[in-house]
């Protein structure tokens, strides 16, 4: 088997598992501290996701800068990464106060007349600050290829985290607590750390050149305003039902959205699988030939495949809502925001394209518009039913996937075309949302799964199109 096969394979097991402990965490998390603890608790995942941007966007930097520089310049630009995530957790440490203001401004949220949402803030930052070793660690498994080593790492720290959460949540129930077991966990995690980090092939000392960290940290700038505009683009949601509902409110919703969002469990190892080869085969011009023939193919199997997801999403909802009362308050909102994160997943690859081209800034400028189509949406439908909810998620999400396919196409010089084809699964998810927010009961879901056959069967025959793909030879 294809040894990046068989790493993508281990990671995405890995990822998996992940993927069904975050799942069972949700259940034992509100049975323990209901919906409004869970809306509190919820402050703190948007947070600390957040800030992992901030890794993201500093290894994306190391490697596109390695790719792109010569084998002997390896060891200045790793120490250089080290310099600059020590900075980070610094200039955090520093901005703690204004960081966790910051964070009860936009969530009012009180808690026994306590300012709940402001020691969230600092919870989250000091976790994040805590755990900055291991996220260094993981940047050298991604410029090392050592995608096995990540995967048991993550595997890890994951079950680290579940186990306790999941004891503290039953045991205390109270919101506070688990928030204080979740960040001193960090302390007994670097023992986890140091088992695996004994093992690590080790890189060549070097002395620091500042000059290479303000190089990583100017093509990251932009990168981490990406990723902040587009958790602003996904979470500006959030913030308008703490304000206008409640931490209850904001529970319930958020429930239901983190069950969901696990969907993008697809698109989280983007940056450590599909990104380094989007940046090796940009460097090939025989390589970028074939991406600039297939990008159009690639963005269409995505789309049919986030597509398959929503309207099967949108056909069970109708069953598991008997089994699950909860679900029927989120109906006015539910398609929608199934739909919206399905396509976030498939902008996802999208941006790891346009970061690759160095083209952060057109990814930038397209999340402040996909943010200003979801605002404009949720006031200008402002119901107070939670059904302005769902279409907002709709048509920012639509507006972010129109304009990064289109982009891609047009960087990598494919037709016009070939980048609308790739849209038209989305026109039918928009069919599906319709039919079920219209139509009530199996009528709507019928027309879904019509809708799902068409899905499978149009990515069945891509598959079958792409079977045998051809690279381009380079003539000699």
């Amino acid at each position: 088997m294809n040894s990046w096969l068989k790493k993508s394979l281990a990671l995405y097991s890995t990822n998996g598992l992940n993927f069904l402990l975050n799942i069972l965490i949700i259940p034992i998390l509100v049975h323990s501290i209901g919906f409004q603890g869970y809306g509190f608790y919820s402050v703190y995942i948007i947070l600390s996701s957040t800030l992992l941007f901030l890794d993201s966007a500093l290894s994306k930097s190391a490697v596109n800068a390695i790719y792109s520089c010569k084998k002997d310049r390896r060891a200045q630009f790793v120490s250089a990464c080290r310099a600059g995530y020590i900075a980070v957790g610094i200039v955090l440490l520093l901005t703690t106060h204004l960081i966790a203001s910051g964070v009860s401004f936009l969530f009012p949220l009180r808690a026994d007349q306590v300012n709940i949402a402001y020691w969230i803030g600092v919870a989250a930052i000091v976790e994040y600050v805590l755990a900055l070793p291991g996220q260094y660690f993981q940047m050298l498994n991604i410029l090392q290829a050592q995608h096995f080593i990540y995967a048991k790492y993550q595997l890890c720290i994951q079950l680290s985290r579940f186990i306790t959460v999941a004891v503290v949540a039953g045991t205390t129930q109270q919101v506070e607590w688990i928030l204080a077991a979740v960040v001193l966990r960090k302390l007994p995690d670097y023992l986890i750390l140091w088992l695996f980090w004994r093992k690590q092939i080790s890189e060549r000392r070097a002395p620091v050149e500042w000059n290479l960290v303000a190089s990583l940290y100017c093509y990251a700038a932009p990168i981490i305003a990406v990723a902040l505009l587009q958790v602003l683009a996904t979470e500006f949601i959030s913030i308008y039902i703490s304000h206008t509902y409640g931490a209850e409110t904001l529970g319930k919703y958020r429930s239901i959205y983190d069950v969901l969002n696990k969907i993008w469990f697809i698109a989280t190892l983007y940056p450590v699988l599909v990104y380094p080869k989007i940046c090796e085969w940009l460097a090939d011009d025989c390589k970028k030939a074939w991406l600039k023939n297939n990008i159009s193919h690639i963005n269409l199997a995505s789309a049919l495949i986030y597509s398959a997801l929503t309207v099967a999403g949108l056909v069970l909802y109708p069953i598991l809502s008997q089994w699950q009362p909860i679900l029927k308050d989120t109906t006015p909102f539910l398609a929608g925001l199934l739909a919206g994160i399905c396509m976030s997943g498939h902008v996802r690859l999208g941006y790891e394209f346009l970061q690759a081209q160095k083209k952060a800034s057109t990814a930038l400028l397209i999340n402040v518009f996909s943010l200003s189509i979801g605002i404009i949406t949720l006031f200008a439908s402002d119901t107070r039913t939670m059904k302005e909810i769902g279409w907002a998620w709709l048509t920012s999400q639509l507006a972010a996937v129109i304009l990064v396919d289109i982009r891609n196409a047009k960087l990598l010089s494919s037709p016009l075309r070939k980048p609308v084809i790739g849209l038209l699964p989305w026109l039918g998810v928009c069919a599906g949302v319709v039919a079920t927010t219209s139509i009530d009961g199996m009528k709507g879901a019928g027309i879904s799964l019509l809708l799902f056959a068409v899905f499978m069967c149009c990515f069945a025959y891509l598959a079958m199109r792409l079977r045998n793909p051809r690279q381009e030879k380079c003539s000699s």
